[in-house]
């Protein structure tokens, strides 16, 4: 079976400018392995639900239970975000606990294969080749509440473990012929935010990719957050 890849376009943020952060937090490391682990986390919850609840794909509200994706990590909530397939504008709405960490992308690249298909070196030197081409000239921002919050390329870039997922037969790589188990790697540029405070925050990113495969793509996505 030929390799399946896929980008999901996000942001990341170093711990530099101000933000409004909840009160008693207890800090998550901002490193690159928690960043990959973390990463592995975000990708086994986007591959493995149905397209049809995929928080992927289109604008939602907290309604959905595309809103719902969060994992525990080092005894700590962690929220995740998501880019978009299309790369069309979104806006969502959700709901967060002001204890939970928020976890996304700003752009990354996953390699899933057939397992024992290749090694574990072969699918990491896939990814991180990708990832060259797809950081080249590319222009990404994040901004939380309008205040805008730096990308660093070279601080929060991060490998993932090897993982593996199980895809559902309604799976965001084409059709219920690839359902089944798969192990993969994923490469990325990683935001991890701390616990906002209380009450309605507005978190956008996005950026161009102009060196991606054809004609390269862009995100504008917009997340606004009742922090409860």
């Amino acid at each position: 079976m030929r390799t399946i890849v896929m980008i999901a376009l996000s942001v990341m943020f170093a711990l530099v400018v101000a933000i409004p952060i909840a009160s008693g937090a207890t800090a998550l490391r901002n490193d690159s392995q928690t960043l990959g682990a973390l990463g592995a986390e975000w990708w086994t919850w986007a591959i493995e639900e149905p397209v049809p609840t995929n928080a992927q794909f289109g604008s939602y509200t907290d309604q959905s239970p595309k809103c719902e994706g969060s994992t525990t990590f080092a005894n700590q909530e962690v929220f995740f975000l998501a880019g978009t397939q299309t790369g069309e504008p979104v806006t969502r709405e959700c709901t967060v606990s002001n204890e939970a960490w928020i976890f996304f992308p700003v752009v990354n690249y996953v390699d899933i294969e057939p397992i024992g298909a290749f090694t574990e070196a072969e699918i990491r030197q896939i990814v991180n080749d990708a990832m060259d081409q797809y950081l080249a000239g590319s222009t990404m921002y994040v901004t939380v509440d309008g205040k805008r919050v730096p990308v660093s390329i070279q601080k929060n870039r991060a490998d993932t473990p090897l993982f593996t997922v199980t895809l559902p037969r309604k799976n965001i790589f084409g059709g219920p012929q690839l359902a089944g188990e798969y192990e993969g790697v994923a490469d990325g540029v990683w935001m991890l935010l701390p616990p906002l405070s209380e009450g309605e925050h507005t978190i956008t990113f996005g950026g161009t990719f102009p060196n991606a495969p054809g004609d390269g793509f862009s995100q504008n996505n917009t997340y606004i957050l009742t922090v409860v």
